[in-house]
């Protein structure tokens, strides 16, 4: 069997270029979430939020409750809050911290996250009063 010698120079201009081509790529960008309604199914009943038009902030939140117990207190029916400033998206990311009732007040911390191409988003969600914490997670995507 004859033995064969190849240069390093030789297997450095060929591989060279590929490694140029793998380095040398630009990372993606992820889109702006899509402003407008967005709403998700929980267990406490009916998230909604809205993206402002330019993709920056929650501008309203709003809540949907379905016979949902925590602590002393159960809830049925619906309540938004809006805010020109409270609620951020930064990273594609938000939270919004509120609460809700003035008798006996819950905490509601909701949190969540778009994708890379801003048309899905999903999270988590707290509600804690009188002791009591209840959480759980939710997806969406924008209203049609």
């Amino acid at each position: 069997m004859k033995k064969i010698t190849i240069p390093c120079t030789v297997i450095l201009l060929i591989l060279l270029p590929v490694a140029l081509a793998v380095g040398c790529q630009q990372p993606t960008t992820p889109a702006l979430p899509m402003s407008g309604e967005w709403t998700a199914t929980t267990e406490f009943g009916e998230l909604g939020f809205t993206v402002n038009p330019d993709s920056t902030r929650i501008a309203k939140v709003s809540f949907d409750f379905v016979e949902f117990k925590c602590g002393n207190t159960q809830l049925s029916g619906g309540m938004s809050i809006e805010s020109e400033t409270l609620w951020p998206i930064t990273d594609g990311q938000f939270t919004i911290d509120t609460t809700l009732g003035p008798m006996t007040p819950w905490d509601v911390v909701i949190q969540g996250e778009f994708d890379q191409t801003g048309t899905h988003a999903s999270g988590t969600w707290e509600i804690s009063s009188a002791g009591e914490i209840r959480s759980g997670t939710w997806e969406s995507s924008p209203n049609s």
